[in-house]
């Protein structure tokens, strides 16, 4: 059984390499989280996993023209999502997933889908609140700044937000066989604040740079076709490493409260 679904994981990736969905790199990327899912959680935590992949590839291609043009760049590579990208969201399931190996424990599938949740909620909360007819309010600068920019929020990508939270936390109810909705609410409620997380980590931290071409801000180094200059941020700091930190604290949220609030 347990090779069915690793060959399955495996062409599954090979799929969404083919249809530009991962890069190759990235498709083996997903399938170390895939294979690692699987092992840890079981069929269960793969269909976790996949809501989050599938929902946020589908959201990122849906009126992507329209996006490109609020951005004058892709937001994500016309390749597919790359290794770096796949870690960056997954990473966080990852060491949960190997924590699981070694400590048995129903906390880190909760953990596990904290981080997911996060990962959604930030993905759902970009990929709508961008196509939202009011401009984004920068929290930190405290003025309203072009789309597309880190540190900025919507009431649509609030919402969004919410709603890519709860899809998680609605499905490891109906996945899992749980007397109560504490454990989804507790991974709503992590997803959310994760996401929460996300926005203040890009807004403080997260480099951005000035076009001098159209003399817009912008999160990409090139611009117009032009090299852009850096006027914020840490050098270090890049989009992934603001991913994968936000996910973590995801997943830290919902390990703790199920730790507090059930164990």
């Amino acid at each position: 059984m347990e090779v069915f679904f690793f060959t399955w994981i495996a062409l599954l990736c090979m799929v969404f390499f083919i249809f530009k969905l991962l890069t190759l790199k990235g498709s083996l990327a997903a399938f170390i989280t895939g294979a690692l899912t699987f092992y840890s959680f079981k069929w269960q935590g793969l269909v976790i996993l996949a809501i989050f992949f599938l929902t946020s590839s589908l959201l990122t291609k849906w009126k992507r023209e329209m996006k490109i043009n609020y951005n004058a760049e892709p937001l994500e590579d016309k390749k597919g999502r790359t290794a770096g990208q796949v870690f960056a969201n997954g990473g966080a399931s990852i060491l949960a997933a190997i924590a699981a190996i070694f400590i048995q424990d129903p906390v880190w599938i909760i953990v596990f889908a904290g981080a997911l949740a996060t990962a959604t909620a930030d993905t759902w909360a970009s990929e709508i609140g961008i196509l939202s007819k009011t401009k984004p309010f920068h929290l930190k600068e405290w003025r309203k700044v072009e789309p597309g920019l880190s540190g900025a929020v919507t009431g649509l990508g609030t919402i969004a937000a919410a709603l890519g939270a709860a899809a998680i936390g609605i499905s490891y109810n109906f996945l899992y066989d749980t007397s109560t909705f504490m454990g989804s609410i507790i991974i709503v409620f992590a997803g959310f604040f994760g996401n929460i997380a996300d926005t203040l980590f890009g807004a403080w931290f997260e480099q951005k740079f000035y076009c001098q071409i159209c003399k817009t801000e912008t999160e990409s180094k090139w611009h117009c076709k032009m090299k852009t200059v850096r006027i914020f941020g840490l050098s270090w700091v890049t989009n992934n490493l603001v991913n994968f930190s936000s996910t973590i604290i995801g997943g830290l949220i919902a390990g703790g409260l199920y730790i507090w609030t059930v164990k």
